[in-house]
């Protein structure tokens, strides 16, 4: 073999091994892209409950709240708990309902369902024609089963009480006053389940 042909065998070499490289840097590039496409393709068919009308108020001998979650994810979710937490206003006292509630059904796409939080007469008394205003806080969790992941919402809302004798409406805070909700949690070392 003369020395121009071992050149051009040892060029030959460089250059396929360089193709070679580039070539498998891009296969790795694409996967690496295609999985996270799909993960975020994945995260984005999440199940996730969202209230499709507000909140009913009844008031009787005590106060009670109905609300209807729908699924609007793709995927089911399931194993669905919630914590409801009711306290005054004013931050001052201790939460007057702390209640978990736990539904075994599985929540399809599009399908609602209910959750009732029921105040009794010794938590609040509707007896008055008018009752201050209180924060509610709900935390959801539901399981995904598809893709075996665990999910958290929480919601803050405020009920403005009764007023001459009516329950009135039930809205979602504002920013501040989520800031001093969750302050308020931490200081009393209320537990979120």
């Amino acid at each position: 073999m003369s020395g121009k042909e071992g050149k051009f065998l040892k060029w030959s070499s460089i250059i396929a091994t360089v193709g070679t490289t580039i070539i498998a840097l891009t296969a790795l590039i694409t996967v690496f892209v295609t999985l996270n496409a799909w993960k975020v393709q994945r995260e984005a068919a999440r199940p996730y409950l969202s209230l499709r009308e507000s909140p009913q108020v009844e008031v009787k001998e005590g106060v009670q709240f109905e609300f209807k979650f729908t699924n609007v994810g793709a995927h089911p979710a399931v194993n669905l708990s919630s914590q409801t937490l009711v306290f005054d206003q004013n931050l001052q006292n201790k939460p007057i309902h702390n209640e978990r509630y736990d539904l075994v059904n599985e929540i399809p796409k599009d399908t609602s369902s209910s959750l009732v939080i029921a105040l009794t007469p010794k938590e609040i008394s509707p007896s008055s024609d008018n009752v201050s205003p209180y924060y509610l806080v709900v935390i959801l969790q539901y399981f995904d089963p598809l893709i075996n992941k665990q999910y958290q919402q929480t919601l803050f809302l405020k009920w403005h009480g009764i007023k001459d004798g009516k329950g009135q409406a039930i809205v979602h805070v504002q920013v501040q006053e989520k800031d001093k909700i969750t302050n308020y949690l931490k200081a009393n070392q209320v537990k979120i389940n």
